[in-house]
């Protein structure tokens, strides 16, 4: 479990933070033409509950901020014990936004982690354009990148990617699951990666389960990363 005491944190702060219970494990996303391992995903792993229904009960008492700061702190401080060196992928909700003075706090205890942090927004929540804005000045002047995480699902799709203008979409894994032997999938994919190229956007295929599906999605695709079971558990 993330002992949350290692970072200066408020005393009430603290008290939220520990009462959330939390672990962390990590699934690695690789670049789909060498199979080299470029970031680990941070994936919440909260004891006696599924993610989500901590999300819905975080959500309705209006403290998602809470998760949002978990995650940021909670999964760097794993990250750096597991001696990682690669990318980190933290997931982050679009409603939410870390303060100055905690982002401060988190490069103060993590100088290491300038220019290696991935924010990918989920589609759990509603946009707070507020906020959005706030956390988009944090995200440059820090070096971040941000993806959309699981595009077509939730409120992560086109629109999505006009307004959040992301470096990296991930492609959900309802649009390539089978994908070796479903040809209007196939086909759809193919224009999609073309349209985010065209963009300047960079695509990984998450959810690859079978060596038929990463196959196609490196030859014929041509996505520039790759994720899944098949390449590697969370663990």
């Amino acid at each position: 479990m993330i002992d949350f005491r290692e970072i200066p944190f408020s005393a009430e702060d603290l008290r939220e933070l520990e009462f959330l219970r939390l672990d962390f494990v990590f699934q690695p996303i690789l670049y789909a033409e060498s199979l080299k391992v470029v970031a680990y995903e941070a994936l919440m792993r909260p004891q006696g509950m599924s993610p989500l229904e901590l999300i819905e009960e975080y959500q309705k008492k209006d403290k998602l901020y809470v998760i949002e700061i978990a995650t940021c702190f909670g999964a760097t401080l794993e990250y750096r014990k597991r001696g990682y060196t690669q990318n980190i992928c933290i997931n982050s909700f679009p409603s939410e936004v870390l303060s100055k003075e905690q982002i401060d706090m988190y490069f103060e205890c993590f100088p290491e982690m300038e220019d290696k942090i991935i924010v990918e927004m989920v589609e759990y929540t509603e946009l707070n354009k507020h906020n959005w804005a706030m956390k988009k000045l944090e995200i440059k002047d820090h070096g971040m990148k941000v993806a959309l995480d699981d595009y077509s699902t939730g409120n992560n799709d086109k629109s999505a990617v006009e307004y959040f203008e992301p470096h990296y979409v991930k492609l959900d894994r309802s649009l390539i699951s089978g994908i070796h032997l479903k040809k209007e999938m196939q086909q759809n994919i193919i224009e999609l990666v073309k349209e985010f190229h065209d963009k300047g956007i960079e695509v990984v295929a998450e959810g690859i389960e079978e060596k038929a599906e990463l196959d196609f999605l490196r030859e014929q695709a041509k996505v520039d990363y790759v994720q899944g079971y098949y390449l590697g558990r969370p663990q």
